[in-house]
């Protein structure tokens, strides 16, 4: 993974982008930029405003005071500048344009920028469809995780604003956490997602105390501190489905549902847990022939990149394969039978447990080929709906043509 550079990111933001991001934010009246240089060279001039403003912590004659306050602004312009990179992507994008559908001024922002500028606009000019879609991207990378299950209720719930009994709702799931040393402070956030009118709740909880080694002014030290844990809930009113993460199994998902039942919908609730349905990975095993024309999705070629395998009696045992992503080589599944150790038959001695399936997607009007991969398990977890909403339809077309997946299993 990358080291995030705010310097390097902002190489690649024009004008009016850049201007407006700066001047909108708190560290503005700190610099001094002349806006009407070259506008290839303004990122480096502000690059280098930046960085003469950190060097001015070390002169002399600057108060404690004075100190900390630079410090704490140049520590929010890195971390803004962070966190408009991670909504730097074609999801995001995505969620912008649909929640600014009927919104004139930022569709007109839109159509001359990229997904950075994109990103960047919608931080300083339309803040809390910011936080909603970071809300919503941050659950999304969770779902089908460790700590999520996705259980269904009554559809079309009314859940309350009230921002007392969301209060009282989030006091109420920090008792979960008491006996791990947790605190009493809270913060909750309520986001709606543009696209399918879902709900989310997400919850901070004062975790135990914690002491962590970091530098300061050069020096070694450890501090204690709380790290928030989070808890989150999205209920969908059109379906029914209520997804949460939850830290602590089970029993804590059920009693963090019907606290949401006591204190958002205001009556009791009946949760019924939806299992995932485990995909049928071994069906890969001789090869990837698909039993549909995908050719009206656009896909050219579907290839295995990595493969794990567990020979069968050898549960404790696992395999993993990884193939390059050229198009014409070996993969994973064709590594594999020149790879392993196979006595008899290949089907019968391995079990195919998780694959990350690459899907290449034939040129349009002489455009470079594009691509895209997700990752699916036996047990019925994936990351297909970490894709883009173009990319999740193909993706379910591509299991359900390999015999994966059957039509109404698709993940939505």
């Amino acid at each position: 993974m990358k080291i995030f550079s705010p310097a390097h990111f902002l190489r690649h933001v024009s004008m009016p982008t850049l201007r407006e991001f700066t001047d909108a934010h708190p560290i503005a009246s700190r610099l001094t930029i002349d806006w009407e240089s070259d506008p290839d060279s303004l990122p480096a001039k502000v690059n280098a405003a930046i960085d003469a403003l950190q060097a001015s912590l070390s002169a002399e004659g600057l108060s404690s005071e004075d100190a900390a306050a630079i410090g704490d602004d140049l520590h929010l312009w890195h971390d803004d500048l962070r966190r408009v990179h991670l909504l730097t992507n074609e999801l995001a994008s995505n969620e912008f344009h649909v929640a600014c559908a009927a919104d004139p001024e930022a569709l007109e922002a839109f159509a001359t920028r990229d997904a950075r500028e994109k990103a960047l606009w919608v931080f300083h000019a339309r803040d809390q469809l910011f936080r909603d879609v970071e809300l919503h991207l941050a659950f999304q990378a969770k779902a089908n995780g460790k700590y999520w299950k996705k259980h269904r209720i009554e559809a079309g719930l009314d859940l309350t604003n009230e921002r007392e009994k969301l209060e009282a709702f989030s006091h109420e799931v920090a008792k979960l956490f008491e006996k791990s040393g947790g605190g009493k402070s809270t913060h909750i956030e309520q986001s709606v997602h543009a696209s399918d009118g879902s709900v989310q709740l997400t919850i901070y909880v004062e975790g135990p105390i914690t002491a962590l080694a970091h530098f300061t002014e050069n020096k070694f030290n450890r501090v204690t501190t709380r790290i928030a844990l989070e808890t989150a809930v999205v209920y969908q009113p059109a379906t029914g489905v209520i997804e949460s993460v939850v830290k602590g199994g089970s029993k804590n998902h059920q009693t963090v549902l019907q606290l949401f039942g006591k204190h958002v919908v205001g009556r009791d609730i009946q949760p019924e847990e939806i299992e995932k349905t485990r995909f049928k990975l071994n069906e890969l095993r001789d090869g990837l022939e698909t039993f549909e024309d995908l050719s009206h999705f656009g896909v050219e070629k579907i290839r295995l990149r990595r493969a794990q395998f567990r020979p069968r009696g050898s549960t404790g045992i696992a395999i993993r394969i990884e193939a390059s992503a050229e198009q014409d080589q070996d993969d994973a599944i064709e590594l594999a039978r020149k790879s392993l150790k196979i006595r008899h038959s290949f089907e019968t001695e391995y079990n195919l447990d998780g694959a990350s399936v690459l899907v290449y997607l034939a040129p349009i009007d002489g455009q470079k080929p594009k691509r895209f991969s997700f990752d699916v398990y036996s047990t019925g977890s994936s990351t297909i709906k970490n894709l883009s909403e173009k990319n999740q339809p193909i993706a379910n077309a591509v299991l359900q043509s390999l015999n994966v997946i059957e039509a109404e299993e698709a993940t939505v």
